[in-house]
């Protein structure tokens, strides 16, 4: 896959975050802002939106980045875009949701005891789509906890280079994978 198909796979996807991020009103229960706890323990921050489209419909975008090294020789930089769509089995932002779900994550990492990178270093990037299952447990007014699985398929193509500082390729290598691409713990705050 080219680095144009890339740009335009994002700008897509920046496009339909844009529309999920704006929403056309934002009355009682139809605007909420989200951060994914799991995420945000292993230190790589995330945001995101939903709003709601319809009687039982939302949309949602999340975004996560990881701009920084942890030192010279040890780096996990990563970024992740990825809208969905949620049906309500019962009102938005109440009980059960299924929905839709594109992503896009690029990631760059080196010199760590994970992943097969403690002497080499790893950069490429993941395109996938899937459904996603969830619940939305009503913790107050303005709080909730969503716990949600995401299975599907994901295309990705990475570069694996000799050492974490190294810009030789050793090795291209290309995934498909079927499964489960995402866990999330969602910590959501209602916007009235």
């Amino acid at each position: 896959m080219n680095n144009k198909l890339l740009q335009i796979g994002f700008k897509a996807l920046l496009c339909g975050c844009f529309l999920v991020v704006y929403p056309h009103c934002a009355r009682s229960q139809q605007l909420s802002v989200k951060t994914n706890l799991l995420s945000d323990a292993v230190l790589v921050p995330s945001v995101g939106m939903e709003h709601t489209i319809s009687r039982r419909w939302t949309m949602a975008c999340d975004v996560a980045w990881m701009p920084f090294r942890v030192s010279s020789e040890h780096y996990l930089r990563t970024m992740k875009l990825q809208p969905e769509a949620h049906y309500w089995f019962r009102a938005p932002f109440t009980g059960p949701f299924v929905g839709p779900v594109l992503s896009w994550r690029l990631y760059n990492m080196g010199g760590l005891p994970v992943f097969k990178t403690r002497d080499s270093r790893t950069q490429g990037f993941l395109l996938g789509v899937g459904a996603v299952a969830g619940w939305h447990f009503t913790l107050s007014d303005c709080w909730g906890l969503e716990p949600s699985l995401t299975l599907g398929y994901a295309y990705g193509e990475f570069n694996r280079y000799d050492a974490p500082r190294s810009c030789e390729v050793r090795k291209r290598h290309y995934l498909n994978y079927f499964g489960p691409t995402a866990l999330t713990l969602q910590l959501v705050y209602m916007i009235r």
